[in-house]
């Protein structure tokens, strides 16, 4: 399976990629800003170069000739080109293909194992690469947050939908390999590391209030504006959105200081965008 999250396709094309972009970076380097004119260029050196892998070129086994491009040569008609490409070159190609797939497999196997499996309930940490990054700073921030709980699992396909209360569906589908188990942490143990969450601030209000840290980011769903919040003394973990109106004064300020944002949004009709006057 393959995804944006987890780029897992074949080697084979993975190469020819990679041999791609080379070509085009050689280019780019060389100061060519004229890099797209050299294309189709660089398409017939690709499909005329054979491959380990066919031991023949693409030019070879689609159009039944190899063209040299050159000034006064002319490719021959399709009429004078052998109806068929001979049998033996067939097997020979497929037999080479057949070796080189396995080949690959078996290397690409020798530095996989198997996924670990989890269950409905399970509380495990999830890759902060699948959230929006709350600093510049992207390589300072944690590998993995959480706790959170397992709600959905797909075995077929290593993938699991994960409770996370601060996203917008407030619920992510994501591989395994952007998973790790969850392991409490024992008290017993490691004194130093018990961590107590703090209480709600005490108010005269009728419903408990907590201290807030920060406000990471703001939306708007339902014609209300709401912000994520990162409460004082919690983890990711207990991140939630909150209303405009459960957030003080001085807190909305400093955050759209923050953003350089003026608070009003401009809008313009579906569609259309600014033109530059003629």
């Amino acid at each position: 399976m393959s995804s944006a999250y987890h780029p897992e396709t074949d080697g084979q094309s993975e190469i020819a990629n990679k041999s791609i972009i080379t070509i085009l970076r050689s280019k780019f380097l060389a100061q060519e800003l004229d890099w797209l004119a050299t294309l189709p260029s660089m398409q017939v050196a690709i499909n005329t170069s054979i491959d380990t892998s066919r031991d023949a070129a693409p030019h070879t086994l689609c159009i039944r000739c190899s063209p040299k491009f050159e000034k006064g040569v002319i490719v021959p008609a399709a009429s004078l080109r052998p109806d068929m490409i001979s049998n033996a070159l067939w097997d020979s190609v497929k037999t080479k293909l057949v070796q080189s797939r396995v080949a690959m497999t078996q290397q690409a196997n020798k530095r996989r194992h198997a996924s670990p499996q989890y269950n409905v309930g399970d509380l495990v940490k999830i890759s902060s690469s699948c959230f929006p990054k709350e600093t510049q700073f992207n390589k300072l921030e944690p590998v993995f947050i959480g706790p959170y709980k397992i709600f959905r699992c797909m075995p077929e396909t290593d993938n699991y939908t994960v409770e996370i209360p601060f996203a917008l569906s407030g619920f992510i589908t994501v591989h395994t390999c952007l998973l790790a188990p969850w392991l409490e942490n024992p008290d017993d143990k490691f004194l130093f590391r018990t961590h107590t969450l703090p209480g709600p601030v005490s108010t005269d209000a009728e419903a408990p209030r907590y201290e807030l840290e920060h406000i990471i980011k703001h939306r708007t769903r339902k014609d209300k504006q709401q912000f994520l919040i990162k409460w004082l003394g919690y983890g990711h973990e207990h991140n939630s959105w909150q209303n405009r109106e459960d957030i003080d004064k001085e807190t909305l300020k400093a955050y759209w200081e923050k953003i350089n944002w003026s608070g009003r949004i401009q809008t313009r009709p579906a569609g259309r965008r600014n033109r530059p006057r003629m």
